[in-house]
């Protein structure tokens, strides 16, 4: 229940928050934070065709982007998934939310928590929320939820199943380069 109105939320926030950028005709989500914490605001950038990946673009210290800049970091098919939202964090951090399914009857959600520390874009946090119905041959379904929430830079994180409270997950996790970044590369925790 908790996942299904969480989102809903999103997708109303989706909906409002689409904007056309860079002067193309795709669909896109722009956010002002100060990601590299100097004091200057920045700009991020999300660009993805239905049904494509979604790529991010960073400008840093510009108020508005401009179509004929190029991007100070620039990371291609960040993830196959619809992009729900981008929110800025405390501390110049970027959230940047996805969803597989929103909502159907198999779907997840994540979002990536992308830091700017010494002069590097970095993952500094991952959160998956799933909700998983498989349809067996005895006409029962089985029902799979959860969620995880690694934190890379404390290098802490918990996990839940089946609506119960959250554990830690044994293990230390490090921040990884946003170049590197891939779903792949996500902790086992985050998997059902």
């Amino acid at each position: 229940m908790k996942i299904r109105i969480h989102h809903a939320a999103l997708t109303l926030t989706v909906a409002l928050a689409t904007t056309p950028a860079l002067g193309g005709d795709k669909p896109a989500f722009e956010l002002a934070l100060d990601i590299d914490q100097d004091g200057t605001m920045d700009r991020a950038v999300v660009m993805q065709d239905d049904g494509a990946p979604a790529d991010l673009y960073i400008y840093l210290a510009t108020e508005k982007p401009d179509p004929s800049r190029k991007p100070d970091f620039v990371k291609k098919a960040l993830t196959e998934d619809r992009i729900l939202d981008l929110e800025a964090k405390g501390k110049g951090s970027l959230a940047i939310t996805s969803c597989f399914g929103c909502g159907a009857i198999k779907s997840t959600e994540d979002t990536l928590i992308i830091v700017h520390r010494r002069g590097q874009f970095m993952v500094g946090g991952y959160r998956r929320y799933w909700d998983w119905n498989t349809h067996k041959s005895d006409g029962t379904v089985e029902t799979t939820v959860g969620d995880c929430d690694i934190n890379y830079l404390t290098g802490k994180g918990k996990a839940s199943k089946d609506l119960e409270d959250g554990k830690p997950v044994k293990g230390s996790f490090k921040p990884v380069p946003l170049k590197d970044w891939s779903y792949e590369k996500r902790p086992e925790a985050c998997d059902f």
